[in-house]
């Protein structure tokens, strides 16, 4: 059992260091702070495992352990020596101003012990979460359908199969390959399947995505606005439940949504690391669910807007973040799309509905009421996302007549694009009957919580902008 272990800590371990390298190669210009590196390091290590396996799948290599495991730690090898050369690291990439405890004594007049005791309960009620999503994810074997039929079964296929089959004699063939990939991974480590252990990578997202979470808000707000904002994130049932189960959505909301919070640090900052990470995140989000291929145009609009209106560039920089960005990011989409292409798997197989064919009519036009009535039902009356949406509605209502910060704006864009997005896909494609339709049972939910988290740092934003500021809430950032 001890080997077991051994070998598990080594299959997080491994990836966690080449993120860990990657991260600080992209980020060489100005250190971000520590926890927020460590946190990025392992969606980029999984990320690097996914596709270097995605690689071998395509020249027809067999997995094993070493085939996988030799050129990351080749690659760690290489890339951590001019790090140890590097003496000095550059200066902080955020500016920080000395803080007492989680809050200047300024802000609010209640003594200070108060937001002590505050932040005590708030981190008591995040451990709660965090144990409770390891202990479930650890203890309980895969269980939903999705988990077993969609993802597990091609993990247990790559693992067991001497030479993995060809993409089109999987079943569900056109959806991309990252969860599978990186279950497989951990098997190889493991030495075994096991339908519990394979699950780790899942609670390590959620403790990931909640650190950078933090570190978004410490930048933007204080401390204990962040940490109000890690506990608001975690009321919601779903996203807690998705992070216990072999769902792929969870990963696309991880990667969805730090590709989104990067661009925006980036946006503040405008240091070409943030952008670069920002990029590799969002071309991840390709290789995990179907759907991370359109949030690509969403990216696109948000680093558009905040690379054409920045006058901290030259023309030349500019052209230069868009190869940074557009290569990266729909490089990676690329690269699966091409060998489906290759492959002709580009649609599922006959007697299938394929989710991106086009079903625009007279009839479907009719159902636009109905499909607002779905998406508002599942924010206000499923239960999934606690009161976190009506607290946005209030926010956003209270606040209407003030003026925004540039980092609210674009978060709010975002969210806006995103239910553009799905609400498009219901009005235009054979996906309504999942969507809004009579097969609709969790497909919606699971669609939300893609971009749920955006909900929540809006909130925490806008308020933070409200009471920080007397509830003038003007902003300090100057348009870039």
């Amino acid at each position: 059992m001890f080997s077991t272990y051994i070998h598990l800590l080594l299959g997080i371990l491994i990836p966690f260091s080449a993120g860990y390298v990657s991260v600080e190669h992209m980020c060489r210009e100005s250190r971000l702070p520590l926890s927020l590196r460590l946190a990025l390091s392992y969606g980029v290590g999984l990320g690097l495992v996914a596709f270097w396996m995605f690689v071998l799948y395509t020249l027809r290599q067999p997995f094993h352990l070493n085939a996988i495991r030799m050129p990351l730690l080749v690659y760690v090898l290489i890339g951590v020596l001019p790090l140890l050369k590097r003496v000095k690291s550059a200066p902080p990439s955020f500016p920080r101003t000395p803080r007492k405890f989680f809050l200047a004594k300024s802000d609010f007049r209640t003594p200070m012990v108060v937001y002590a005791l505050f932040a005590g309960v708030l981190l008591c009620y995040i451990a709660q979460n965090m144990y409770f999503v390891f202990w479930r994810s650890l203890n309980v074997p895969l269980l939903s359908f999705d988990a077993i039929a969609t993802v597990a079964f091609k993990a247990k296929v790559f693992y067991y199969e001497p030479l993995p089959p060809p993409l089109g004699l999987l079943p569900h063939r056109t959806y991309p390959l990252f969860v599978p990939f990186t279950e497989s991974w951990i098997s190889f480590n493991l030495g075994h399947w096991d339908d519990i252990l394979i699950k780790v990578i899942f609670p390590l997202a959620l403790l990931s995505f909640t650190v950078i979470f933090y570190n978004f808000l410490k930048v933007l707000t204080r401390r204990l606005w962040a940490l109000m904002g890690c506990a608001i994130l975690l009321s919601s049932n779903l996203f807690i439940y998705h992070a216990t189960i072999s769902y792929s959505d969870f990963f696309l909301m991880y990667f969805n949504c730090a590709a989104v919070m990067l661009l925006v640090l980036w946006h503040q900052n405008k240091t070409g690391g943030l952008l670069l990470t920002a990029s590799l995140f969002a071309g991840l989000a390709t290789f995990v669910k179907l759907e991370g291929t359109a949030f690509l145009l969403i990216y696109a609009v948000l680093f558009l807007l905040i690379n054409l209106s920045s006058t901290v560039f030259s023309l030349k920089e500019k052209l230069i973040n868009g190869i940074k960005f557009f290569v990266l990011s729909f490089g990676i989409a690329a690269a699966f799309y091409l060998y489906k292409w290759m492959n002709n798997v580009l649609k599922e197989g006959s007697g299938t509905m394929d989710k991106t064919d086009f079903d625009l009519s007279l009839a479907k036009i009719t159902l636009i009421p109905h499909i607002l009535y779905k998406f508002a039902n599942n924010l206000l009356m499923s239960g999934n996302w606690s009161i976190v949406w009506i607290i946005l509605a209030l926010s956003l209502i209270g606040m209407r007549e003030r003026r925004r910060t540039e980092e609210c704006t674009l978060i709010l864009l975002s969210l806006f694009m995103f239910f553009g997005l799905y609400f498009g896909i219901a009005l235009m494609t054979t996906n309504y009957v999942w969507i809004a339709g009579e097969s609709e049972a969790t497909t919606l939910s699971r669609l939300l919580l893609h971009f749920y988290p955006l909900a929540v740092l809006l909130v925490v934003l806008l308020n933070y902008s409200f009471w920080s500021d007397g509830g003038k809430n003007t902003s300090s950032l100057k348009p870039k």
